[in-house]
């Protein structure tokens, strides 16, 4: 009896012990499950902050970039997005050796860009409609403890990245000061001798006679500090040389007094009408400061040293002239216009003013590196982020409308026979709906703007505001960039005075939590006190304040005094715009 008992009693105890080493054994294991579970936990979370780092940083180039490629400025974000991502360590495995694309048994990242308006999708690389950066990391587990096997287990995490809505109106000055760096030559044309004879007129009185008048229409002409309303290009405002207020005038006139009788210089209107414009009789030279023509410098230089291109042959400031009036476009007017008396070597030939019309446009400074900036601009902002656009040009007024023009007169309205011309004053308005972000058409038609007249800018803001109140995307971030070479000097509708007419719209502006970014193009150092009081952003009176203080919101004010800092400056803005949302 007593030896069942004691073997009964043994099996027992080695079956408690048993279970014992069991329980052991199993707490062991879901110790060391736990500790794996844990190291999994915390890797798949290492590898979602390396995942939304990466993202961000993607988004971050793509949102700074001033590529205007959008392939290449993916391409920027790729690359910032793997090195940030190889920078991060994984339970303490960096992650320095990871690639873009790879198979399962490899650290690596896929990246892809996406297009927000469709919800989501993959776009193909270097479609501009990419505009969030997704980062999809993938890296290996390995087990701690052989019991879980020897093989690796892939992890992965997503991110997304990118920036948030921006609902951006651009105000662009058309004043007659912005082409004032434009070079050109004053021209009298006169009959001289049985042929035509063409001097340029001296710009100061003096003995000797001071310089003549070729290089920029400012230098020339001598005006206030807010600009001359003369142009190189249609409409040219010639009679607007001899204003009171510019240092040192030059008289446009189609007939100059000469010993007391009036003698067609530029031609009567009778025989002056274009193209043939041939002056009568023998005239004289009427004085030293009169003219008849003003002509672009169209290889760029002050003085004109010829030019031959695209078939069109253009020797000297007299061919300028006559093709400008469209004398050599057929032989008829080339004979008629008597321009075959001082250039026997030109070959009349269709196109020829349209020719020299299309050079010209190519050097009205700063009108063509204010249109390519803010052409740059809008690529950078469209490329990088999900940004919608407006545009307002201004001169007098606002322009209503994208079908908006002046009708005005090509050479002075004091010369009939010069014709009228009806000149672009778009206004490109905000479109909420998601596909449409007016880039094409905006980039489209800046190039066809002009230097008209003069400077309402507050006209401007206030159209860009209630473009932004009415016509904007719900949740967006708003902003006005407003761009000027001058300062207010046409009022209405807010105010009669110019200035606080400017000041009210930023008011209305800062009511409505919209920034305004402004940039004033100073062209010469007079008019830098005026710009930097209307537009700075440090004094927020509503009396004698900047707009962009009044306005606030964080706009800012840029003062530049070379145009070939114009872009950096529009690229500045655009990346103060942007702001990464995850």
């Amino acid at each position: 009896m007593s030896t069942l008992y004691s073997t009964r009693h043994q099996k027992g105890q080695s079956i408690l012990s048993l279970g014992v080493v069991l329980i052991v054994i199993a707490v062991l294991v879901l110790g060391l499950l736990s500790i794996e579970v844990n190291r999994l936990v915390l890797a798949k979370q290492q590898l979602q902050s390396a995942a939304d780092a990466a993202a961000l940083a993607g988004a971050a180039t793509l949102a700074s970039s001033d590529n205007l490629d959008p392939s290449d400025a993916q391409d920027q974000a790729s690359y910032t997005a793997l090195n940030t991502f190889q920078k991060n360590q994984v339970l303490g495995r960096a992650l320095s050796m990871a690639t873009i694309g790879g198979s399962s048994s490899s650290d690596h990242i896929d990246i892809s860009f996406l297009d927000p308006h469709d919800n989501n999708a993959i776009v193909a690389p270097g479609d501009p409609k990419g505009k969030i950066v997704q980062i999809t990391a993938n890296v290996t587990f390995s087990p701690l403890f052989a019991f879980l096997g020897s093989r690796t287990y892939p992890i992965n995490a997503v991110s997304n990245g990118g920036v948030p809505n921006l609902d951006v109106v651009l105000c662009f000055d058309m004043s007659g000061s912005i082409d004032d760096q434009t070079p050109v030559t004053f021209i009298r044309r006169r009959w001289n001798n049985n042929r035509i004879q063409y001097d340029i007129p001296s710009t100061r009185a003096g003995s000797p006679v001071q310089p003549s008048a070729k290089g920029h229409i400012y230098d020339i002409i001598g005006p206030p500090a807010t600009g001359t309303r003369v142009n190189g290009a249609y409409p040219q405002f010639l009679s607007l040389s001899n204003q009171s207020d510019v240092r040192w005038p030059l008289v446009f006139s189609e007939q100059a007094n000469v010993t007391g009788s009036a003698v067609g210089l530029r031609g009567s209107p009778n025989v002056g009408r274009p193209p043939g414009n041939c002056p009568p009789g023998n005239a004289g030279i009427g004085n030293q400061y009169t003219y008849t023509d003003l002509v672009v410098n169209i290889d760029g230089n002050n003085t004109f040293g010829g030019l031959n291109i695209d078939g069109y042959n253009f020797p000297d400031v007299a061919t300028l002239v006559e093709a400008a009036r469209g004398n050599l476009d057929t032989n008829a007017n080339y004979v008629n216009s008597r321009a075959n008396t001082s250039l026997p070597n030109i070959q009349p030939k269709a196109g020829y003013q349209a020719k020299y019309f299309e050079l010209a446009a190519r050097q009205l400074h700063p009108l063509v590196d204010a249109q390519e900036a803010a052409s740059d601009f809008f690529t950078i902002m469209n490329t990088n982020t999900d940004g919608h656009f407006g545009l307002v040009s201004f001169a007098d007024a606002a322009g209503a409308n994208a079908n908006s023009t002046q009708s005005l007169s090509n050479i002075d309205s004091n010369y009939n026979p010069g014709g009228t011309g009806n000149f672009a004053t778009p206004q490109i308005i905000l479109d909420p709906a998601a596909t449409v972000t007016n880039y094409e058409t905006i980039i489209n038609i800046l190039p066809n703007t002009r230097a008209t007249t003069g400077t309402n800018i507050g006209d401007a803001l206030d159209e860009a505001v209630t473009q932004l109140k009415t016509r904007n995307r719900p949740g967006t971030k708003r902003a006005v960039v407003l761009f000027t070479d001058g300062q207010p000097t046409v009022g209405g509708p807010l105010n009669s005075d110019p200035w606080t007419n400017a000041r009210r719209a930023a008011q209305n502006a800062k009511a409505e939590g919209i920034a305004v970014y402004t940039i004033g193009l100073a062209q010469n150092p007079e008019i830098i006190p005026g710009e930097t009081q209307i537009l700075n952003d440090t004094n927020p009176s509503t009396t004698n304040g900047g707009i962009a203080a009044i306005a606030g919101n964080g706009g800012k004010f840029f003062l530049v005094t070379r145009t070939s800092d114009l872009r950096k400056t529009f690229e500045n803005i655009a990346r103060q715009l942007v702001q990464l949302v995850k």
